[in-house]
């Protein structure tokens, strides 16, 4: 989360005219729900660019489409420049990816305009979008610890891309907005490979620049055939990334002179990716008016804000929804914000609106479970029949949809919350949770902690694993390695306890 004192809600109400004139619509394929303010021609040529390059990545890594993978669609937000700035707070950035237990989703600008005019290997809104979905496809279909330069040298590899007439992609062309962190060279191989330990580099655009090259010259190249997979290998059987190189690839020396030569050479080839067998399906729905109206406040809420900035987004929001009692949508959203605000009545009684016109709405009924969680827990003694309560909501939108995510790890982490033992019930939907978002800190924390629990270290070590190599993980106590560590030493005990504490130390959105 992004924490900036800047007056949100204000900013929420500038906006308010320009949204006014906004056409929001709903593009959905199988596997992306896109929200942009374009014409239904642009968003369906837009969603249909994107299920192509997620059709593309699977043929190229050998991932095999299934309903567990279609059955949790990222988001993708289109903005306007100003509105992703009042989202983001962010500088210079121009789209990033937030994986979510509560659905990951994607914030990128959309200028078209712009766009339109960029080559191959440059600069766009879109080569940054395809760069940050290139996390997500690596995060939820390959959980493993992976180090900074290869974390982002395979997005920046996948996202320069070309999509032909035929639907075919070509894949892996230079990354030239990154040609001058590569001339400049200033990044020896230690720094490359192990930054958390040898220092960042003042320019990061050398960092992301040499990961680049790395990754084009290892996955393009015939000569370092399978070294690649030899030293994600070692990494994830617990070397250091420095140490797992050398292991792989021998004296680095050789690799830095190789690299070097490569890159005043001739690059490899890019890939074409052949086009999809079957047509590719795009179902567009326009926002209600109120949707699109609260959709500003809802984005501040969503991408997180200072708490001392929660109350003036959820009076706007709150204002806004009144004028909307009948929308699902609206008080489903207000309900959320409302909560994030602490003001557990209103959004309680939000939430009740929005399941008072749809009863099965998946995410009221989780809402209603979360503002029942958060009154038990406030209760001392534990009120045993308040934590059933908030069960019971769990429960009833597991069974509108079992494969919703939220409801089988709420109901898991209900129990922890209670400090109750998790009956074999809550372990199995937390486990299930796991398999359906991957990509999760939050519940891959809890799965590791719980497998430990049940003296299953090995598997707990796998779990574990991406949370404490994210490359972006906040540069603070790496818990998660630390527990690893105390794992491989065989101090089980000792990994519960810190896996413990840092439950509450790391959490997603924090």
């Amino acid at each position: 989360m992004r924490i900036f004192a800047v007056i949100f809600s204000l900013a929420v109400s500038l906006l308010a005219p320009a949204m006014a004139n906004a056409t929001w619509l709903d593009a959905r394929t199988d596997h992306f729900v896109l929200t942009v303010d374009a014409s239904e021609e642009d968003a369906r040529a837009f969603a249909l660019r994107l299920e192509q390059f997620d059709h593309a990545l699977q043929l190229l890594y050998g991932v095999t489409d299934t309903p567990d993978r279609r059955s949790r669609p990222i988001h993708v937000y289109a903005l306007p420049q100003q509105l992703f700035a009042e989202t983001c707070r962010c500088g210079l950035t121009v789209a990033y990816y937030s994986p979510r237990a509560t659905g990951s989703f994607i914030l990128t600008q959309y200028v078209p305009k712009v766009d339109q005019k960029s080559q191959i290997g440059g600069w766009s809104t879109q080569t940054l979008l395809r760069h940050e979905y290139s996390h997500h496809f690596m995060y939820s279909n390959f959980p493993l610890a992976y180090p900074f330069w290869y974390s982002e040298g395979f997005a920046e590899f996948n996202a320069n891309a070309s999509f032909e007439k035929d639907g075919s992609l070509i894949i892996g062309y230079p990354a030239n907005y990154r040609a001058e962190g590569l001339r400049n060279g200033g990044l020896g191989m230690k720094q490359l490979f192990e930054p958390d330990t040898y220092g960042y580099p003042d320019d990061m655009d050398l960092l992301y620049g040499r990961g680049w090259l790395l990754t084009n010259y290892l996955m393009l190249g015939p000569q370092r055939k399978g070294q690649l997979a030899s030293y994600l290998a070692a990494m994830n059987k617990g070397a250091r990334s420095y140490a797992a190189a050398q292991q792989a690839f021998g004296n680095l020396d050789t690799l830095r002179d190789e690299l070097e030569s490569y890159r005043k050479g001739t690059l490899a080839a890019p890939l074409r990716i052949p086009p999809p067998a079957a047509p590719l399906n795009v179902t567009i729905t326009p926002y209600s008016p109120g949707a699109a109206e609260i959709l500003p406040s809802y984005l501040l809420i969503k991408d997180g804000i200072a708490r001392n900035y929660r109350l003036g987004t959820a009076m706007t929001a709150a204002k806004i929804a009144s004028r909307y009692p009948d929308d699902a949508v609206v008080q489903t959203q207000l309900a959320e914000i409302e909560q994030y605000a602490g003001r557990l009545d209103r959004a309680d009684a939000a939430a009740d609106r929005a399941l008072a016109i749809q009863p099965n709405g998946i995410d009221a009924l989780v809402r209603k479970g979360m503002i029942a969680s958060e009154r038990a827990a406030s209760v001392k003694p534990a009120d045993a029949k308040a934590w059933s309560t908030a069960r019971s909501w769990f429960l009833k939108a597991n069974r509108a949809d079992p494969n919703a995510v939220m409801p089988l790890y709420l109901y898991y982490s209900s129990f922890v919350a209670a400090k109750e033992k998790p009956s074999a019930g809550a372990v199995n939907a937390l486990l299930r949770a796991a398999v359906l978002a991957p990509e999760s800190r939050d519940i891959r924390h809890a799965a590791a902690r719980q497998k430990l629990i049940e003296r299953d270290a090995a598997t707990a070590r796998d779990l574990l694993q991406p949370i404490a190599f994210a490359p972006h993980r906040r540069r603070d106590r790496n818990i998660p390695r630390e527990v690893i560590t105390l794992i491989d030493e065989g101090k089980i005990d000792e990994a519960i306890a810190l896996i413990t504490l840092g439950e509450d130390k790391d959490r997603e959105g924090d």
